[in-house]
């Protein structure tokens, strides 16, 4: 219950802000509503893309205790002195099988992301971005200090919105 008179409470705020910029021109109030939209949009589908791209990775990854490694590497007191250099070039291989490992997966780990930055919650806020640009000026609506201003409120209110209902 408090999720909705918390978005309320938001839509409420930037509708009576909005009309306060009526007053004052159509254009200014078109170029800030559209913006205000836009961003809030454009916020909301990005948290909302990479909360479930963090939720579905969490729920694969399986933790190991295992500290053998570690344990082996260990020798505080000194007492396999003889195998330590053994050891260090053991762990000098170790370290470079490591790197090339990371490099071969970037491209496989970008790909894996790749699903956060392609989603349509992504894509159909930048769409509408776009497109109210777009039409605002095709209609001679287009100003740019409301329109800069909104973008900013709507990126606000998009993370407050999206911290409420999907963080």
């Amino acid at each position: 219950m408090t999720k909705i008179k918390k978005t309320f409470f938001i839509l409420l705020v930037f509708i009576l802000g909005s009309l306060g910029l009526l007053i004052l021109s159509k254009a200014i109030y078109a170029s800030f509503t559209v913006s205000v939209l836009s961003g809030a949009l454009v916020a909301m589908g990005s948290l909302y893309a990479y909360s479930t791209m963090i939720r579905q990775r969490a729920s694969e990854v399986e933790f190991d205790d295992s500290k053998d490694a570690i344990d082996a590497m260990d020798d505080p007191y000194d007492l396999y002195e003889d195998e330590r250099e053994s050891e260090i070039a053991d762990v000098k291989v170790m370290i470079k099988e490591e790197k090339s490992r990371q490099k071969n997966e970037v491209v496989k780990n970008t790909l894996k992301n790749g699903s956060a930055w392609v989603s349509l919650y992504r894509l159909l806020p930048y769409a509408f971005l776009i497109l109210g640009f777009l039409a605002l000026q095709n209609n001679h609506s287009l100003v740019l200090l409301p329109y800069l201003v909104g973008l900013g409120f709507g990126i606000i209110g998009g993370y407050l919105l999206a911290r409420e209902w999907f963080i």
